[in-house]
């Protein structure tokens, strides 16, 4: 409760004590920009992105925005040797337009070319749906754009929001499994392992073309965190869980 009470306290009345570096990626297809704000100084790089799924998940792009907001009242908590690359909304035009995909109609998390990719393929609400993962893998300019960054930067981590569900993945074994394992330990979110011990997938379905599964076949450590509801940031287990997770980074060898 003392760190609610002091997360609360924070983003409610302390300004903002650092100016983040920014810079845009490229574009949507409806000319939005996709806006990346850049802050510490390292090695190691740790993309943070909100709002892959448009408006029905806006609480992932208010989270990320406040995300970024405490850590630039406090950028000290960011570890030495890390930079965080923030990406609030991934999809701006679903965000305009009130949808989860992109203007093309594609869905932003089924258009990634991992070894799933399927061009018709199951939406969020289980609903298989002919051509939602787009007419062959990147072929959306913000999937491009996207994919085309984390290949130039190589980030250590990758964490993306998304709602709702309350649990999240993350892959097993080496760096990612302790980077994913420190989150969950602090966040309290349910790390299920679909396949391994009878364990299923709590989606219900196949997520194929996913860019978690893309970026773990590209060596890239990914967490993707469903929060509880489409309403609540849940910042406070949020924050406990990306502290964490980026501590385990600064001390990995």
């Amino acid at each position: 409760m003392v760190l609610v009470a002091a997360v609360a306290a924070l983003l409610a009345v302390q300004p903002a004590m650092a100016e983040p570096r920014s810079s845009i990626l490229g574009v949507s297809q409806a000319g939005s920009p996709l806006l990346l704000y850049e802050l510490g100084n390292g090695p190691r790089r740790v993309l943070i992105l909100g709002g892959q799924h448009g408006a029905p998940e806006a609480n992932t792009v208010e989270l990320v925005n406040g995300l970024l907001d405490y850590f630039l009242a406090n950028p000290q908590e960011v570890p030495p040797g890390i930079v965080l690359d923030v990406l609030p909304v991934a999809n701006p035009d679903g965000m305009a337009a009130g949808i989860r995909q992109f203007s093309s109609g594609v869905d932003p998390n089924r258009n990634w070319g991992g070894s799933d990719w399927r061009a018709d393929a199951f939406d969020s609400n289980a609903v298989f749906r002919v051509g939602l993962g787009g007419p062959e893998p990147f072929s959306e300019p913000e999937t491009r754009t996207l994919a085309d960054w984390i290949l130039g930067t190589r980030p250590a981590l990758v964490v993306n929001y998304h709602s709702a569900g309350g649990f999240m993945f993350g892959a097993r074994g080496g760096l990612a499994s302790d980077l994913s394992g420190a989150y969950a330990d602090a966040s309290g979110y349910s790390w299920p392992s679909p396949g391994v011990g009878g364990q299923r997938s709590p989606l219900g379905y196949q997520a194929s073309g996913s860019m978690n599964v893309w970026l773990r076949e590209q060596g890239i450590p990914a967490i993707l965190v469903e929060l509880s509801t489409s309403r609540s940031t849940e910042i406070e287990r949020n924050l406990a869980g990306l502290n964490a997770a980026l501590s385990q980074l600064a001390n990995a060898p």
